[in-house]
């Protein structure tokens, strides 16, 4: 194969998984646009991408954290990965320090999950489902049979 056909293949499977995100992307939003209408929240601020976590946060966790592991991904992918890329002990020590914001980021993201899972009666394993396919459960929530019960977090008070 030359050059010119595996560029062109390369791009033809670049512009293929742009597509695929593209559409798991509007899923995504057709779910949590009615899961939020459950919610009693206006279904338009699930078509923002960082406001509709914080829209969610308000009812199901603290819209601080929400903040917080947002902050510390934006910061750890245009600052920090960027920086350890130099190599010596400065790159090592930022690609330490992106490895820590790494799993803050996850660890919130997971705890975000189980809150929202929580607030419709759900549990842990529907949590992990919301975590690595949000297009398959945000449509569960959205157009199932299961209904807002409240903030857990706040109401109970418990932690996990």
């Amino acid at each position: 194969m030359d050059g010119v056909g595996l560029f062109a293949a390369l791009a033809a499977f670049i512009v293929a998984f742009g597509c695929i995100g593209i559409i798991l992307y509007i899923v995504t939003v057709v779910g949590m646009f009615k899961t939020f209408e459950k919610m009693n929240i206006e279904g338009w601020k699930a078509i923002i991408p960082i406001y509709n976590d914080y829209s969610l946060a308000e009812k199901v966790w603290v819209p601080n954290y929400v903040i917080f592991f947002w902050v510390a991904a934006l910061v750890n992918n245009f600052v920090v990965s960027p920086i350890s890329k130099v190599g010596g002990f400065v790159g090592g020590l930022f690609a330490l320090v992106g490895f820590v914001l790494l799993i803050f980021v996850i660890v919130a993201r997971a705890r975000f999950c189980y809150w929202i899972s929580k607030a419709f009666g759900y549990d842990v394993g529907f949590a992990a489902g919301l975590f690595f396919a949000p297009f398959v459960c945000f449509l569960i929530l959205g157009f199932g049979e299961a209904q807002y019960q409240g903030d857990v977090f706040k109401d109970t008070g418990l932690q996990y």
